[in-house]
């Protein structure tokens, strides 16, 4: 009988796409926050802890078979200058004969395992610094980008959901995107909610 699983590139055994499996608790995180910058930029910031090395956790930001168990398709090296392109995979029916296009970027800072900064066509700029703590890793996010008003908290709202993702992955979970609408649409829509009335 064939295994339910494969090794990932940090080493850890990862368990064939089942969403049934991922926690759908997304306020067990704490919230991010919104900076107003000039120019019409946000600067759209998370913070999170994983219990795993930021050896493991670069791995997950950075090679293309991991980021995909939690994030989207990468295309491109984790060095600096080089391109950095991403294609997302949680769009309704993305797989089903619907193909998102990819949206270009570049690699503004990599020093691994624990800056990596990235500029991308349709997502402004997005940094990732990772220090060591007693958990195994401090994780912040952070987001500069100009878009409309009322996509700055679809965003944020997002990220928060990926950041999710991730924390299962590293424990050897990844999503099935071919029914993340169906499974994650909903948490999506209650982080979104928490972020536009928060308290209620």
């Amino acid at each position: 009988m064939g295994s339910n699983n494969h090794t990932d590139k940090t080493g850890r055994q990862q368990d064939r796409p089942d969403n049934g499996r991922l926690n759908k608790d997304m306020a067990r995180f704490a919230p991010g926050t919104v900076e107003t910058l000039d120019g019409g930029h946000v600067k759209l910031t998370l913070a999170r802890n994983y219990a795993a090395a930021p050896e493991q956790v670069w791995a997950m930001l950075t090679e293309p078979a991991n980021t995909e168990l939690w994030w989207c398709r990468v295309r491109g090296r984790a060095r600096t200058g080089s391109s950095f392109d991403l294609k997302w995979l949680n769009v309704k029916d993305e797989g089903h004969g619907i193909e998102t296009d990819w949206w270009n970027g570049r690699v503004l800072e990599a020093a691994a395992p624990h800056v990596l900064e990235i500029s991308n066509a349709m997502h402004g700029t997005i940094r990732v610094e990772l220090t060591p703590s007693d958990a195994g890793t401090r994780l912040v996010f952070t987001n500069v980008i100009a878009v409309p008003q009322d996509v700055v908290l679809m965003s944020l709202a997002g990220w928060h959901v990926h950041l999710d993702h991730l924390a299962e992955a590293l424990e050897g979970r990844a999503v099935d995107w071919q029914h993340w609408w169906d499974d994650f649409y909903p948490c999506w829509e209650q982080v979104h909610a928490a972020y536009v009335s928060p308290g209620t």
